[in-house]
């Protein structure tokens, strides 16, 4: 089990035997001092002074040697967990767009390219900024998953291809071998030929 999914367990075992965000855990399954220290010393979870436990001591009618309640970080450290482990949720893609799966670096490689929207010459097709925002892991696939139209595929291939002249060109190969879309730059016309003109000799 990894630390981060032992905490969330953790937090949640609290969380489940103090029910409200002002009581108090006294213990149980896999709950005591000793397995929730570490909340305690990452500022997830308080320990009850000798005077609160006095005054639950008295509720209970028998002593209460520890107890425990989640900080208000340890409550958001909860909810952002449960956050983190749903399941996207995400709607069938509307008309004309295609799904895409990315891998991580190639993701980040289109991130790069989004972010410079406003400095580059030829920035990326309107709307591509708002799907790569809107992408989703998927653990079925292994891949982040985008839906996009075919001017979005077309910028996203020149996003691989100036991603490639940077020494990597392993995003621009698995984009044209999977969906077949790739940035070809146009040549340049001779001036002669700009103006309709022949090419000298």
């Amino acid at each position: 089990m990894r630390r981060s999914t032992g905490h969330d367990v953790l937090l949640q075992r609290v969380a489940d035997m103090q029910r409200t965000t002002d009581g108090w855990a006294t213990g149980g399954p896999g709950l005591d001092e000793r397995a929730t220290g570490p909340l305690v010393r990452l500022g997830l979870a308080r320990a009850a002074p000798p005077e609160h436990r006095a005054e639950l001591s008295e509720k209970a009618g028998r002593p209460v040697a520890w107890a425990v309640q989640l900080t208000d970080d340890g409550w958001d450290a909860l909810l952002y967990a449960q956050a983190r482990a749903a399941p996207a949720s995400v709607g069938a893609p509307a008309p004309g767009l295609q799904q895409v799966g990315l891998r991580r670096s190639d993701l980040d490689a289109l991130r790069r390219f989004v972010a410079l929207r406003g400095q580059l010459r030829r920035g990326p097709a309107p709307g591509l900024e708002a799907a790569v925002e809107a992408a989703h892991f998927s653990a079925a696939s292994n891949r982040w998953v985008l839906y996009v139209s075919g001017e979005q595929m077309e910028s996203m291939a020149r996003a691989f291809f100036l991603e490639r002249l940077g020494g990597s060109a392993a995003a621009a190969n698995r984009f044209a071998r999977v969906y077949g879309v790739t940035y070809t730059p146009a040549a340049p016309l001779l001036v002669s030929e700009a103006k309709g003109g022949e090419a000298g000799p």
